[in-house]
């Protein structure tokens, strides 16, 4: 027998296959489905006026008799409605609805929510909301009360999800069942599950909404606690070589640098060396801003442990970016005699030599052999990476590798634990000394040739010394997008940076073409490169001192940011212009976004805003980051999640795998 709560949703009176498919695209099958599709807001129509009191106010709910209907055919249909009460009288108009000529009653009574529309002289109400008049406040279900706003989809209206949900009223103890304990809801102050569920949907008072959120919101966040502690609860449980701090060896190789480590990435240096002195697997997200030397920092957690006689593999999203960290780490270990092999798609050159650094991409993982003495793994822009190649260097081993995750991508401290609430982080704020501010520069529309002329002007002055990149957000033209592409404007520029050398790059290009592109712009080959966002993370080009982004209202400012990370690479003085596309407005969202992020060169900063103002699938990408996309609950509720996370390791003590209780949760 199906349990009650799995019960398909055509077992609700009115609902067919037609709209069952409808549900469907909501992403509501089952009768548990439907009960947690939930109202993202509520319209108050519970407080009554009359008539007069409405026209006074201009909008609102107002009860009322049926006194003429009539329906004409001009073009469109129109159905004229005259209602009255004791202190006036109204005429309302519905378009295209000539049902209700035999919907509505003569003479019954409607309550109506409404809203004047003024033209000139004239002022009309147009296709109100109505229902009819229940006497009995707790009958009424669209009109009369606190109602819910459902998301919805084409065909399917908050009003029709609410009518299908009232069948279900009754049932819904009998639907859902609370996973937990009554001492334990006692305990937390949270009311019930489905008195909860019931709050959510039929509401009395703004307190009922409140006290429901509250525990559809602990719900959504005790997920994230549970797997946060489950995490933790395995890693202890690993076993690790624990790695020697060798700080003679690192003070002088510090001491060698060409440059002085900022507070912030010595900081990084102490808690990492400190996680891989211990027997417990290291699991820390180095969270760094752009150009804050991320890379310096693994140099020292790389040395320290082949000086301690063990390998390191450092995988890198993209070839491109492997042969850079490739590049990078030879340069960085000049004189120490470290061995560094390369590992991408089309240059396996993996020994069966231990003692070693690896570099790669995933190409890492289709070796058969890896080195029996492998203690540190580095995964930069760990996104890019699935959680079974996150896990590959942990089969058949009796001890786990150390693990350092790396991103370039800024994560505000308010996300970091629930984004990495399993993994210990450092974050590295501050720009090394050397690194110049990258001046910063919203440019309107008709501004923009001025600007292209400037960065001809300012290539050809340094004698072709700096060049510029020009980034558009599509390839080619699309007809639903007023957006530029490379292809279409290819040849304008062309036109207008006559005597230099321009290419343009995307990622529809052949990886070998792209690799020989881009080292043709690294050796001063070419002085300006147009692309797409395929050089928006880690590409190192230190005499680009230019970048030019168009239509850039396109882009989230995390990844405005990143581009603006690719220039001011050396001690050369650095400028990134943020075009607007023509379809920006003055003192629109999106202008004062761009003005936002000219005016503000932290990514912590922007990434924050950008969050508050989007919201963090829009930021981040919720697939492929695994934000919880909860419904209820806010990301930045640091204080719900302590509460919930000392809730999971109650759960966890008692039951070590509470599957029921997750199952049960409201999602």
């Amino acid at each position: 027998m199906i349990p009650y709560k799995k019960k398909d949703i055509r077992e609700i009176k009115g609902i067919g296959d037609k709209q069952a498919l409808l549900f469907s695209k909501l992403k509501i099958f089952t009768l548990k489905d439907l009960l947690y599709h939930i109202p993202f807001r509520y319209l108050d129509t519970s407080s009554i006026s009359s008539i007069t009191e409405f026209k006074e106010r201009g909008e609102g709910t107002f009860l009322a008799k049926i006194i003429d209907i009539k329906t004409t055919y001009f073009r469109k249909t129109i159905t004229t409605v005259k209602v009255e009460d004791e202190t006036d009288s109204l005429r309302l108009t519905f378009f295209n609805q000539g049902y209700l000529q035999k919907t509505l009653k003569k003479e019954d009574l409607y309550l109506f929510n409404a809203k004047i529309t003024t033209k000139g002289n004239r002022k009309n109400i147009y296709n109100p909301k109505f229902e009819i008049f229940k006497y009995d406040p707790s009958e009424q279900l669209h009109i009369g009360k606190m109602i819910g706003v459902y998301p919805e989809t084409k065909g399917l209206t908050s009003r029709t999800i609410r009518s299908r949900i009232k069948h279900l009223e009754k049932d819904i103890t009998d639907i859902l069942m609370d996973p937990l304990a009554k001492n334990d809801l006692e305990e937390l102050a949270i009311i019930p599950l489905p008195e909860a569920i019931k709050k959510i949907h039929f509401p009395n008072s703004e307190d009922d909404i409140t006290s429901a959120r509250e525990r559809l919101a602990f719900d959504e966040m005790l997920q994230i606690a549970i797997r946060i502690e489950q995490k933790l609860s395995e890693r202890r449980k690993q076993k690790a070589n624990p790695i020697h701090i060798e700080s003679k060896y690192l003070n002088k190789y510090i001491k060698g640098l060409p440059f002085k480590l900022t507070g912030d990435q010595n900081l990084a240096i102490e808690e990492i060396l400190a996680d891989l002195s211990r027997d417990i697997p290291m699991n820390r997200l180095l969270n760094g801003d752009v150009g804050s030397g991320k890379t310096v920092v693994a140099s020292i957690a790389i040395l320290n442990s082949i000086k301690n006689g063990y390998s390191c593999i450092l995988l890198a999203p993209t070839t491109v970016l492997a042969k850079q960290h490739y590049d990078t780490f030879k340069k960085l270990f000049q004189g120490e005699r470290i061995s560094i092999e390369l590992c991408i798609s089309s240059e396996k050159t993996i020994s069966q030599a231990n003692n070693k650094l690896i570099i790669g991409t995933h190409a890492v993982l289709e070796e058969k052999i890896l080195p029996k003495d492998l203690n540190l793994v580095i995964i930069d822009e760990q996104h890019r990476f699935g959680v079974e190649q996150r896990e590959y260097f942990k089969k058949d081993t009796i001890t786990s590798p150390h693990y350092l995750t790396m991103t370039a991508t800024p994560i505000p401290r308010t996300l970091t634990e629930i984004f990495f609430g399993s993994m210990d982080v450092s974050e590295i704020k501050e720009k090394p000394a050397e690194r110049k501010v990258v001046k910063t520069f919203f440019t309107p529309l008709t501004k923009r040739n001025s600007c292209l002329e400037w960065t001809r002007e300012k290539i050809l002055e340094s004698q072709k010394s700096e060049q510029a990149f020009i980034i558009y957000p599509l390839i080619e033209e699309s007809e639903l997008s007023s957006s530029k592409s490379i292809l279409n404007e290819f040849e304008k520029l062309r036109e207008i940076f006559k005597g230099l050398k321009i290419e343009y790059l995307h990622g529809r290009l052949k990886p070998e073409l792209k690799d020989d592109i881009l080292n043709k712009f690294r050796k001063k080959e070419i002085d300006v490169l147009v692309s797409t966002t395929v050089i928006e993370v880690g590409i190192d080009i230190p005499d680009a001192t230019i970048m030019i982004i168009e239509d850039a209202e396109r882009f989230g400012l995390a990844q405005l940011h990143q581009l603006r990370g690719r220039v001011g690479r050396s001690n050369k003085e650095s400028f990134c212009f943020v075009i607007a596309g023509e379809s920006v407005e003055k003192d629109s969202e999106a202008e004062k976004r761009l003005i936002y992020f000219s005016k503000n060169s932290s990514g912590f900063d922007v990434a924050e805003y950008d969050l508050k103002h989007r919201g963090p699938g829009e930021v981040y990408g919720t697939a492929q980051s695994g934000i919880p996309n909860f419904k209820v609950a806010n990301l930045f509720d640091t204080k719900l999640l302590k509460k919930t996370r000392l809730f999971a390791k109650k759960l966890l003590k008692e039951d070590n795998d509470p599957k029921d209780i997750l199952e049960n949760l409201f999602r």
